[in-house]
C-alpha cells in the first residue's frame, strides 16, 4: 500500500486505468516538453528589444572572461558592469556570448530551451513530492503555456527569470533528495548541492530568495506523502537559507545594502517610493498582485509597458484587493491549519511566499511586470491543474452513459472502453484551458518581435507612461534618419517626434529619457545647442546607464558653433575621460573616443582606442568604418583594403550608398598611394 493510500489521501484522477497506465510517464513528460517547445519555436525569428542590447550588444564585459573574478568585488560596481549585483547571470551571458555572440536567433531559442527545463524540472520536484502522474503533467503544461509567461520568455534579457527558476528547481530537488539519500556523506553532499544551487539561483535573479519558505511548506503539508521529520525539513531549509544568504551577502558587499537600486546615502530618483513614500505604494501593490491572479486565470490585460503609480489604502479599488488577498491568505492558513485540504494549502500559501519579492517591500525599478509572474505561477498552476481534473472528473461521472440491464446477451460483450472515454472527460477542461493560454502566450509574444512593434504596442495600453512616449519617438528617429533631409515626409516625422518628447516630457519632468528624445531630435536637426543643453540635463537627472549619454556629449562637444575651437576639444575630452573612467567597458565610448582623437588630429590615439572597441564589440559596424576612414585618411591603401575584406560580411549591413562611397574612396586612395611611403601605423594588425 502507497503511502497517499495509507493515509487515505486519494484524488480521482489519480485512478488510472490499465490502458492509461501503458504509457510510460517519461514518454508522457517527453510529449508535453517538445509540444511546448513547438509552440514556442517561432520565437526564434524576433529581434533584440528593451534591455537585449544594454546587456548582450554593447555589454562589453562579456568580451572579457578573464575579468569575471571582479564580479567578487565592489570594483564591479565602481565599472559600471551591467546586472554585476547579479553574477550568475553575468557568468551564463559570457559563456552563451561566446557560443552564440549576438544573434538574436540563437539567443531566443536558448530561452525557449530554458523555459521548457524549467517546466521539466517544476515535473521532477512535483514527482519528489509524491504527485501522480496525471497531476504533473497537467501542470507542466499549464506551465509551459501559461500566457502572462510571454514577456520572460520572449524577451532575451529576461531570461534571469528563468535561470533562476530552473536552478532554484534544482535546489528544491537536491534538498528533497538529501532525505533519501542511504548514507550520512550522502545527505551531506546533497545539502551541500541543495545550499550552492540556492546560492547560484538567488545570483540570477533574488525572486528566489523565498524558495525555501516553499520547500518547508511542500514537505511540512505533504499532500501526496508522510511529511518529513522536523530535523530533515530543518537541515534543508537550513541549507537552502545559507544559499539565500550568500546572495545577500553578495548584493551587500557590492551596494552596501540589500536592495541594488538605491541606499540610504543615495536614494535612485527612478524609483517611484523614493518619490511618493512606500505607503502608496504597497497600496498599490495590492491591486497590483490582485490584477496577476486575474491574469494567470483569464489572460486579458497582458501589456508589455504598465505605469508606476501610488494608491491610498482608502481607495476602493485598494480596500476591495487587499480584502480579497486577506481572505485569501486566511484560507490557505486555515487549510494548512486543520490539514484537511493540504494542496490547497500549498497552493496559496506558496503562491503568496513566492510573490514576496516582487511585493514592492524592497522598491525595484518597476512596480509591475509580466515577468515578475514567471516564479510565483508554479503554484498556482498546480492549483489549477488540481481544480481542472477535478471538473473534468465530475463531468466524467455526469456524461457515463447508463449500462441497460439485458435478460439473455446473445453475444459475448466487447470489452468496456470507459478507460479512454473516462480519460476524454477528464482531461476536457484542462485542454480547453491549456489551448486558450497558449494561443494567448503565441499572440502576446508578438509584442516583442522587434523594438518598433513593443513600444507602438506599448504606448497603446499604456498611454500615460513616459518612457514608451519616449522610446516610441526613437523609433520614429530611426525612420526619420532613412528618410531623405528636405522632404515633407521627414519634416513630419520629426514634427511627430517632437509631439512625444513633450508629452514624455509632461508626464515625468525628472526622467532622464524625455531629455534624451529631445536631444536626439536636435541632433537630426542639426542643432548642437540644444542637443549639448539636452544630453547635459538627461547626465544630470540619470542615477546610472549613462555611457551613451557621455558619449553623445563628448561627440556633440565639437560642433558647438558658440564655442572657440579650444573650448570644444577641452569639453569633449573631459566628457570622454569621465565616460571611460566610469564605463570602461562601453565599446561605444571607445569608439567615440578614436572618432574625436581621429577628427582632432591623434591617429595614434584613435587608433588605441577603434582597437579596444573592436576588442569589446566586434559586431559594431561603427567601429569598422571609423577605421576604414581613419587607414583612408593617412593613404594607408593597404590597410583599407584589408579593413574592406576582412570585415565584408559586418559592412555589408551599412547603406548602399555609404558602401560605394567608401569602396569609391579605397580604389581611389590604391591609385593615389600605390605603395605607402613610410611604415604605416595601421598596416601591421590594421586596427585591431
Amino acid at each position: 500500500m502507497s503511502e497517499a493510500a495509507g493515509r487515505g489521501i486519494s484524488r480521482p484522477w489519480e485512478r488510472l486505468s490499465a490502458a492509461q497506465r501503458e504509457l510510460s510517464p517519461r514518454v508522457i513528460l517527453g510529449g508535453l516538453l517538445g509540444l511546448i517547445a513547438v509552440v514556442l519555436l517561432p520565437l526564434a525569428q524576433f529581434r533584440f528589444v528593451y534591455d537585449d542590447w544594454w546587456t548582450i550588444v554593447s555589454n562589453g564585459f562579456l568580451r572579457r572572461p578573464g575579468e569575471l573574478a571582479l564580479l567578487l568585488s565592489p570594483e564591479a560596481v565602481a565599472r559600471n558592469i551591467p546586472d554585476a549585483f547579479r553574477p550568475t547571470l553575468v557568468v551564463f551571458d559570457v559563456l552563451t556570448y561566446q557560443v552564440l555572440g549576438t544573434s538574436s536567433h540563437l539567443h531566443h531559442l536558448l530561452s525557449v530551451a530554458l523555459h521548457v527545463l524549467v517546466c521539466g524540472l517544476l515535473a521532477r520536484w512535483l514527482r519528489l513530492l509524491g504527485a501522480g502522474v496525471l497531476l504533473r503533467a497537467a501542470t507542466t503544461a499549464m506551465f509551459g503555456l501559461l500566457a502572462i509567461h510571454a514577456e520572460a520568455v520572449a524577451v532575451v534579457s529576461y531570461r534571469e527569470d528563468l535561470l533562476a527558476a530552473a536552478l532554484g528547481l534544482l535546489a528544491l530537488s537536491a534538498a528533497t533528495r538529501s532525505a533519501e539519500a542511504p548514507t550520512r556523506a550522502r545527505d551531506l553532499g546533497a545539502l551541500a548541492l541543495a545550499a550552492a544551487l540556492s546560492a547560484l539561483a538567488c545570483g540570477a535573479k533574488m525572486s528566489a530568495a523565498t524558495l525555501p519558505a516553499l520547500w518547508v511548506l511542500a514537505h511540512s503539508l505533504s499532500p501526496w506523502r508522510l511529511p518529513l521529520s522536523r530535523s530533515r525539513r530543518a537541515l534543508g531549509f537550513a541549507a537552502l537559507c545559507l544559499g539565500v544568504g550568500l546572495a545577500v551577502a553578495h548584493t551587500a558587499l557590492l551596494h552596501g545594502g540589500i536592495s541594488p537600486y538605491e541606499t540610504a546615502a543615495s536614494p535612485n530618483p527612478r524609483l517611484l517610493a523614493t518619490r511618493v513614500g512606500l505607503g502608496p505604494v504597497l497600496a498599490q501593490s495590492t491591486q497590483i498582485h490582485l490584477a496577476y491572479l486575474q491574469q494567470m486565470i483569464a489572460p486579458f490585460g497582458l501589456s508589455p509597458e504598465y505605469t508606476d503609480r501610488g494608491a491610498s489604502w482608502r481607495d476602493p479599488a485598494t480596500v476591495l484587493a487587499t480584502a480579497s488577498l486577506l481572505g485569501l491568505a486566511l484560507w490557505g492558513v486555515s487549510c494548512a491549519a486543520r490539514r484537511r485540504r493540504p494542496l490547497t494549502a500549498l497552493v496559496i500559501l506558496g503562491a503568496f511566499v513566492l510573490a514576496l519579492p516582487t511585493s514592492n517591500l524592497v522598491a525595484i525599478p518597476n512596480m509591475r511586470a509580466d515577468r515578475f509572474v514567471y516564479l510565483m505561477s508554479a503554484p498556482v498552476c498546480l492549483g489549477l491543474s488540481s481544480a481542472l481534473l477535478a471538473a473534468g472528473d465530475w463531468l466524467g461521472r455526469r456524461a457515463r452513459p447508463r449500462e441497460r440491464p439485458r435478460e439473455r446477451p446473445r453475444e459475448r460483450p466487447r470489452e468496456p472502453r470507459a478507460g479512454v472515454h473516462g480519460l476524454a472527460w477528464r482531461l476536457a477542461p484542462l485542454v480547453a484551458f491549456c489551448v486558450g493560454q497558449g494561443a494567448v502566450l503565441v499572440a502576446t509574444a508578438q509584442n516583442y518581435r522587434t523594438s518598433s512593434h513593443l513600444w507602438t504596442t506599448a504606448l497603446e495600453r499604456a498611454p500615460d507612461s513616459a518612457r514608451a512616449h519616449a522610446l516610441y519617438a526613437e523609433t520614429l528617429l530611426s525612420v526619420a534618419r532613412n528618410t531623405p533631409r528636405g522632404e515633407l515626409s521627414h519634416t513630419l516625422i520629426l514634427t511627430r517626434v517632437e509631439g512625444h518628447c513633450r508629452v514624455a516630457s509632461r508626464l515625468d519632468p525628472v526622467y532622464e529619457l524625455p531629455e534624451i528624445c529631445f536631444a536626439r531630435l536636435a541632433v537630426e536637426r542639426r542643432s548642437w545647442s540644444e542637443a549639448l543643453r539636452r544630453f547635459s540635463r538627461a547626465l544630470a537627472v540619470s542615477p546610472d546607464r549613462n555611457a551613451r549619454i557621455l558619449a553623445a556629449l563628448g561627440q556633440i562637444a565639437l560642433d558647438v558653433p558658440e564655442l572657440d575651437t579650444e573650448e570644444r576639444r577641452r569639453r569633449s575630452a573631459s566628457w570622454i575621460a569621465r565616460g571611460l573612467r566610469e564605463y570602461p567597458y562601453a565599446p561605444e565610448l571607445h569608439a567615440v573616443a578614436g572618432r574625436v582623437a581621429h577628427l582632432t588630429g591623434d591617429p595614434e590615439t584613435a587608433l588605441r582606442h577603434y582597437r579596444d572597441a573592436r576588442t569589446l564589440a566586434p559586431e559594431r559596424l561603427q567601429t569598422t568604418i571609423w577605421g576604414l576612414e581613419l587607414a583612408l585618411d593617412l593613404g594607408d591603401s593597404r590597410a583599407a583594403r584589408k579593413i574592406w575584406v576582412r570585415d565584408r560580411k559586418l559592412l555589408g549591413r551599412a547603406p548602399v550608398a555609404q558602401r560605394a562611397s567608401l569602396l569609391l574612396r579605397i580604389r581611389e586612395v590604391e591609385r593615389l598611394f600605390p605603395s605607402h611611403p613610410r611604415a604605416s601605423i595601421l598596416t601591421d594588425g590594421v586596427f585591431y
